[in-house]
């Protein structure tokens, strides 16, 4: 089952039309085999080109029909062929039909019938290829089609999670969580008296935009023993720092958010540093209050 934010990127993508979807392919498939690599229709100008993958030796071809029409669809495929195999084949033996759409068997047997290793690309494709770019890129394109910015939020923590799971290798015994009273408590043992507001409307934040449900939502998806890489991934990375503890959280958090995504996602950096809070505060990292320790020793 498709993701609410998948569903999104599928009605919006289906809405293009002509020039519309072209434009969307070029800025997708710049993101998916690098500017450099992609040359867009306005750079080529003529006979009938939507678009060159070079390295590849690929010429494309994109169809956003307003409606489905069999007759009009045949056409539009021959039409292309035509203007491929007259203009480009020479230079560019591969030819990539683009549309978002599920391209229909009739559209399918046509274009064997024209060109047998025909590369076709129809809408689950192109959801696909939105899938495997970088977390920014997708972004990017999600604000291109206009898609709410909340659709974004878990998608976000799954990939933060997931990204931190990649390099995870330490296990220890499973602690039990819960949301601890004395948050307070632990920031001002944990930080400097002018730091400790900006840290708690932080967390507020985190709180009430449902940040933290959301993580806990996930971590309960996991198996125990990746729950406890995590766990300690955090823990290690977190203890090769020597500053302040504020220092040491900034400083990992720009560790995370530089390996992982771009130094310029502030979506992503909101994230991170929202899991990151969230483990200080479920007292995986930073000094522990007397409750905190008593609760510790207790479970021990």
């Amino acid at each position: 089952m498709n993701s609410p934010l998948q569903n999104n990127f599928q009605i919006q993508i289906e809405s293009l039309h002509l020039f519309e979807f072209q434009d969307f392919i070029t800025k997708l498939f710049m993101f998916r085999y690098g500017a450099e690599n992609y040359i867009s229709p306005r750079d080529i100008k003529d006979k009938g080109a939507d678009g060159i993958i070079r390295d590849r030796n690929i010429l494309v071809a994109c169809y956003g029909p307003k409606k489905i029409n069999k007759n009009r669809y045949i056409e539009k495929i021959v039409g292309d062929f035509e203007s491929y195999s007259d203009n480009w084949e020479s230079q560019y033996k591969n030819w990539m039909f683009v549309t978002n759409n599920d391209i229909p068997e009739y559209a399918i047997s046509k274009i064997n019938s024209l060109k047998e290793d025909t590369i076709q690309i129809g809408i689950k494709n192109i959801l696909q290829f939105i899938d495997e770019l970088p977390n920014h890129q997708r972004r990017e394109l999600g604000k291109y089609l206009n898609i709410d910015n909340t659709l974004f939020a878990l998608d976000y923590l799954k990939e933060v999670i997931e990204d931190l799971l990649k390099d995870a290798s330490f296990t220890k015994k499973n602690i039990v969580y819960k949301k601890q009273i004395y948050f307070p408590e632990k920031v001002r043992l944990n930080f400097k008296e002018a730091d400790v507001e900006s840290i708690l409307i932080e967390f507020d934040s985190y709180f009430e935009n449902g940040v933290f449900d959301e993580i806990e939502s996930l971590l309960l998806g996991y198996e125990d023993e990746d729950f406890e890489k995590l766990k300690h991934r955090i823990m290690y990375d977190f203890d090769n720092y020597s500053e302040s503890f504020k220092d040491r959280l900034r400083r990992l958090t720009d560790y995370y958010l530089i390996k992982y995504s771009s130094e310029n996602d502030d979506d992503y950096l909101y994230y991170v540093r929202a899991v990151i809070i969230y483990f200080f505060e479920q007292c995986i990292i930073g000094k522990k209050t007397d409750k905190e320790n008593d609760t510790t020793t207790s479970r021990n």
